[in-house]
């Protein structure tokens, strides 16, 4: 990167503490590129990204604000009712292109650094036997421990595991196993920044 080069400010808001952890230990990675300077938060619930997404927006502080995110599960009604939220703040069908997913949780992606894997719930319980065959992380409640246990085992070789293992999966947020992330790695990946700016006009209604 150019010292003249200008990085692309991006927030991204996440759901929860997991989420949170696996974009922080991307980050720590080094797997996107330079060109980017991400900042993630953490909402602490699906139900409090909305008011959080627009006040990040309107602080104008960012290039770019997107949410990464939960479906859960059939019916997905809190996972609409943030598509709507959104769509409704910004006057048109946008949420979209902002909201990056996992269905039905975000564990789907971080075990896919370990193996090829489809869950098909959320329950920690039903999940763990897996959890522990592919981390060594036992009886997992996602308590800090055993979230920072499984984060130290993910690095840039395995990030690649990952992006060839959820390649296979649906980008159809309604079906179990799903998930649109391998779109928004792609993109940090590339020091090409235009589809920061692109987005950012469609946004505002400037495209």
């Amino acid at each position: 990167m150019t010292k003249c080069a200008k990085a692309m400010k991006i927030c991204i808001i996440c759901e929860g503490e997991e989420d949170y952890d696996y974009i922080k230990k991307l980050l720590e990675c080094r797997v996107w590129s330079p060109y980017y300077i991400i900042k993630p938060f953490n909402a602490k619930g699906i139900n409090k990204i909305a008011p959080i997404y627009q006040n990040k927006f309107q602080n104008d502080s960012y290039d770019l604000v997107i949410i990464f995110c939960d479906t859960e599960e059939d019916p997905y009604f809190d996972f609409n009712s943030l598509i709507k939220k959104i769509d409704k703040f910004h006057g048109k069908k946008i949420a979209k292109d902002i909201i990056y997913f996992a269905n039905p949780c975000t564990m789907q992606i971080i075990l896919s650094h370990f193996s090829k894997v489809k869950l098909t719930t959320k329950s920690k319980t039903r999940n763990t036997p897996l959890i522990k065959q592919l981390t060594g992380v036992d009886e997992y409640r996602a308590t800090e421990p055993q979230r920072n246990a499984i984060m130290k085992q993910i690095d840039a070789k395995n990030y690649n595991i990952m992006k060839s293992n959820i390649e296979i999966l649906s980008i159809d947020y309604k079906t179990i196993s799903s998930t649109n992330f391998l779109q928004l790695i792609n993109k940090l990946e590339s020091d090409n920044t235009n589809w920061v700016s692109s987005l950012s006009k469609k946004i505002i209604g400037k495209a």
